[in-house]
């Protein structure tokens, strides 16, 4: 049985909540009540090393982090959406530009939009007079235009004719720009990519 230690505003957890959707798989959500700090004891600890959200337990597997978690599904439960062997390289170069790019852009933009100055802070792990949001409003737009003129040309981003891993994991974010005040009309190829996921079959919508 899988466990997803989850939270409903987080876009990582969002993440797998939507692979799960997908690939139509079961499992059971535990909320984790982050802003309580009920991430922060021994025992979630022992399935989350950084006592992060998400995790997910497989069996006697624990896994945390969304990108490792959606490698391990896609693996174990969904192999058609892992890139084939001439797209490997730039699947992987699209889970990292989520796990990097995104998340030092566009994640902690969109947070400081979604909760107070301080509690950003304090997931970002920063003192608040060090809240650098204009520069996530930089990093926000680059990336942002790379993704752009990558979907411009191609459907989906590791260059196939369906998606893979790579989608989801940059779509945990990309779904939420809007929360981050960005305006996703002057981005029309992601405008365009955003509304292909949203039309496969099992699709679930960000959000509580």
């Amino acid at each position: 049985m899988l466990t997803l230690y989850d939270h409903p505003r987080s876009g990582n957890c969002y993440k797998v909540r939507l692979f799960l959707a997908l690939i139509g798989k079961e499992y059971e959500s535990v909320f984790v009540d982050v802003l309580a700090r009920k991430n922060h004891t021994e025992a979630f600890e022992r399935i989350s090393a950084f006592q992060q959200i998400p995790a997910l337990t497989d069996g006697e597997l624990a896994i945390w982090d969304s990108h490792a978690i959606l490698l391990h599904l896609a693996h174990h439960y969904a192999p058609a959406w892992l890139a084939p062997l001439a797209e490997t390289g730039a699947m992987h170069a699209w889970i990292s530009v989520s796990a990097n790019e995104i998340a030092n852009s566009l994640q902690p933009l969109r947070l400081t939009h979604v909760v107070s100055n301080a509690e950003a802070a304090h997931h970002l792990d920063v003192d608040e007079a060090l809240l650098d949001v204009p520069g996530m409003q930089r990093r926000t737009e680059r990336v942002l235009r790379r993704m752009d003129q990558r979907l411009a040309g191609h459907d989906w981003l590791a260059g196939g004719a369906v998606p893979t891993v790579a989608d989801i994991a940059c779509y945990g974010y990309a779904a939420l720009a809007e929360e981050a005040a960005i305006d996703i009309a002057a981005y029309p190829a992601i405008a365009a990519w955003r509304k292909r996921i949203r039309q496969l079959p099992g699709y679930v919508p960000p959000g509580p």
